[in-house]
């Protein structure tokens, strides 16, 4: 990861991060210092409440896409530290799907606590999220 310094949109001194050895066949990519350039996914298929992504210490996840399936009726919420509901429940129908991003996030989960899913009955179902580890 390089060091960069430089300008940002306002013209103020800005410290960045980035990936890349600045090459042609690996350029930087530029991210803000506080914002994790890495972009992790976790998948998970289930007939009951599952964990979707395992806790990072000292961080929050940030989830800026997720995707849910099912294949009968049911609701399914994400929460965090397997308490606290970052979703309300989304209704699916038979065969029925929901998908949603934001690069800046649609939600976090509380520091060093994991991300779960919970389902209403006993259906198979799907969650797939992308998300950033962010520092806290």
């Amino acid at each position: 990861m390089a060091n960069l310094y430089g300008l940002d949109a306002a013209g103020n001194a800005a410290y960045v991060k980035a990936t890349g050895a600045g090459t042609n066949g690996d350029p930087f990519v530029v991210n803000h210092d506080l914002i994790s350039s890495e972009i992790k996914s976790a998948f998970v298929s289930a007939s009951g409440n599952v964990d979707v992504v395992t806790a990072v210490s000292g961080s929050k996840l940030r989830v800026t896409a997720m995707t849910i399936t099912s294949l009968s009726g049911c609701t399914v919420k994400i929460q965090t530290g397997g308490t606290a509901d970052r979703t309300p429940p989304f209704h699916l129908g038979a065969n029925g799907n929901l998908t949603q991003a934001n690069p800046l996030g649609l939600f976090e989960s509380v520091t060093s606590e994991k991300l779960n899913a919970v389902v209403s009955g006993s259906t198979i179902y799907t969650v797939m999220l992308s998300y950033r580890e962010v520092l806290t």
